[in-house]
């Protein structure tokens, strides 16, 4: 047993190890700005301190400006999903096994994955009729989203930072830092797009203000409507698929995972929010994905999610 944990810690393939190259790529590059590191020993990766409050903390206190926060931290990233930054990591091995597509064909491939959706919510104060119906809403969306997935681009010429998270960036006045990157290649800025637009939207509906919710909500479809839309015809079309496909199949993995924790594990609370609004957010990915299975494409489309959303957004207390 020793000595087999003392070649995975030693492996230059462990995923810490590469983080920590990651860090030092991107300090390299420059920008994004990221977080310094102190220390790596036997596996663990120590980095320090970032300044400044994230862009959850500014989301939250002021979302009449969520569009514009969003907008600066995709903007921070301009570099690294440009030539410099796809320079830099060919030197470098990404960290696939973090990737949306990739979580989520892992978590629901395999024969143990309606077994592994069966036990969702069991032990965390959900109401057995209301387990219920999160279970099948998750379970018809995982289908969808499978078939779905063979339909995402196979190029791979675009570093993307791959957990752009709204905890992962932090405002410093003007400046940003950035921190727990998980370098991967992609298309396009779509999985960054995605993650960041996806788990805004659910701090969103976690806001215990109503109002606040609605303005972060309609901020976020603005950012979105930006960033897919600058494309012209097909391409358009493709890269706006692949940005909700990619927003669905992350929900689902945070909120299944928030779902099948042991009862008695304590969750953050976004985590425990995620949880008692369950339905709501499965009802919510499991009517946008039946959108995308039928024929509808583009700005329409965006235009349907997006109304789908602001709907929702007004049941989730």
């Amino acid at each position: 047993m020793q000595e087999a944990e003392s070649a995975y810690v030693h492996s230059a393939d462990l995923l810490t190890a590469r983080e920590a190259r990651d860090l030092a790529l991107l300090r390299e590059l420059g920008r994004p700005r990221v977080c310094e590191t102190a220390g790596f020993h036997r596996g663990v990766l120590l980095t320090r301190a970032v300044p400044g409050e994230t862009l959850a903390d500014e989301m939250t206190a002021r979302p009449g400006e969520t569009s514009a926060l969003l907008d600066s931290a995709l903007a921070a990233l301009e570099e690294l999903q440009g030539h410099q930054g796809a320079k830099l990591l060919r030197d470098s091995e990404p960290i696939d096994e973090r990737s949306v597509a990739g979580v989520f064909r892992r978590k629901f491939n395999g024969l143990s994955a309606d077994t592994y959706l069966g036990t969702l919510g069991q032990g965390r104060g959900l109401q057995e009729g209301e387990r219920l119906e999160v279970v099948e809403l998750v379970r018809h969306t995982v289908w969808r989203l499978l078939r779905m997935s063979s339909g995402l681009s196979p190029r791979r010429d675009t570093a993307v930072y791959g957990d752009l998270k709204p905890e992962h960036v932090f405002f410093d006045g003007p400046r940003l830092h950035f921190i727990d990157p998980a370098l991967q290649w992609a298309a396009g800025p779509e999985p960054d797009i995605a993650k960041l637009a996806g788990r805004s939207l659910l701090l969103a509906l976690g806001h215990p203000d109503r109002r606040a919710t609605q303005q972060m909500v309609q901020g976020i479809a603005s950012f979105l409507a930006r960033n897919t839309t600058a494309s012209a015809g097909r391409q358009r079309a493709e890269r706006l698929r692949e940005v909700l496909v990619l927003w669905l199949m992350d929900t689902v993995n945070i909120l299944t995972t928030c779902l099948s924790a042991p009862a008695g594990l304590p969750l953050a609370p976004h985590q425990q929010t995620l949880v008692n609004q369950a339905w709501p957010v499965a009802a919510l990915v499991d009517r946008v994905s039946a959108l995308l299975v039928g024929s509808m494409a583009g700005p329409r489309l965006l235009d349907v999610v997006l109304g789908e959303v602001e709907h929702r957004a007004g049941s989730y207390r």
